[in-house]
């Protein structure tokens, strides 16, 4: 006795099939054993049978899109069967399993009422990241009302974001795994503000502006982080594949961030600008050596011997 999965293109089972017998026979035509609805599958398409040492063996039965494995898209006329490399029939994988073969382990669910107060305390952690980081940023009495608006967007957008990531795990595995996703977009945000105050902070303490200008390439990288790990609880199917992807598509989001800001400069013609801190502390956060009287009235003056001379060209 075997047992055959009918899997969707992104390795989702869509269906088990029990089945016996010295020949099984597959195909999209009713008088088969195992029925596959794929437009690109032939009537009878392939069948399995077992080899004189007793091994199963996929063949083609003179199909007009072939046999493949989920490992290489060349199409052969035979395909020994272990149980976990799968067999392609038009857009259609196909599992193949003795009915001893062991599976693994059973996972350990996560008790409900712990995960509640997790996310609880990181929804808190985050809306208070947020919150600190409006108020240092502020420079005007603060109002209660800015950070009720504030807090509820950061609320909505989570919940938005959280619910898309949801759907798509529900249409593409079968679970929603909300809470799951809540907690990685949480996580995410309370990443991303906490990283963009510590740039701040370093870029005024060591008096290097390039790490709060370029701080968006961060950024970037933790968007990516954050969609393949929701790609992950979506469907764990070619991760390597998905990573790289997304990867890629971080680094061409850099690329065009970088020169948009390129271009604004040029425009703006703030070279200068680049050298300046954005963000001011007091001076306890500085690390670099302070600068003496003497040094920077030099400055000064070749600054103001550098502007005549542009001044009068």
């Amino acid at each position: 006795m075997i047992w055959i999965e009918v899997l969707s293109s992104n390795h989702v089972v869509l269906a088990r099939h029990r089945c016996s017998g010295p020949e099984i026979r597959i195909g999209r035509g009713y008088d088969n054993d195992v029925v596959v609805d794929d437009p690109y599958v032939d009537p009878r398409h392939m069948r399995i049978v077992r080899n004189g040492t007793g091994g199963l063996v996929a063949e083609d039965l003179g199909s007009v899109n072939g046999l493949y494995s989920d490992q290489s898209p060349q199409r052969v006329e035979r395909l020994a069967i272990d149980g976990n490399r799968l067999v392609g029939i038009g857009h259609t994988y196909l599992r193949i399993r003795e009915a001893g073969h062991a599976v693994a382990p059973a996972r350990v669910a996560p008790r409900q009422a712990r995960s509640l107060p997790m996310l609880v305390a990181l929804g808190a952690a985050t809306l208070g990241t947020v919150a600190l980081s409006h108020w240092l940023g502020e420079t005007s009495a603060p109002k209660p009302s800015d950070y009720l608006l504030l807090l509820s967007a950061v609320c909505g957008v989570v919940l938005g974001w959280t619910g898309a990531w949801a759907t798509l795990s529900r249409v593409f595995s079968g679970h929603a795994g909300f809470e799951r996703h809540l907690s990685i977009a949480l996580a995410g945000v309370l990443l991303f503000g906490l990283g963009d105050e510590a740039a701040g902070i370093a870029a005024f303490a060591l008096s290097w502006s390039a790490l709060a200008t370029h701080a968006y390439a961060g950024a970037w990288g933790l968007l990516a982080v954050v969609c393949f790990l929701h790609i992950r609880e979506t469907t764990a199917s070619r991760l390597w594949l998905k990573g790289a992807v997304v990867a890629a598509l971080a680094v061409v989001a850099i690329g065009i961030h970088t020169l948009f800001q390129l271009e604004r400069d040029t425009e703006t013609a703030s070279a200068d600008r680049q050298s300046e801190v954005r963000r001011h502390l007091p001076p306890a956060f500085r690390l670099v050596p302070r600068q003496s009287e003497a040094d920077f009235f030099a400055g000064v003056a070749r600054l103001k011997t550098s502007l005549d001379n542009d001044r009068t060209k």
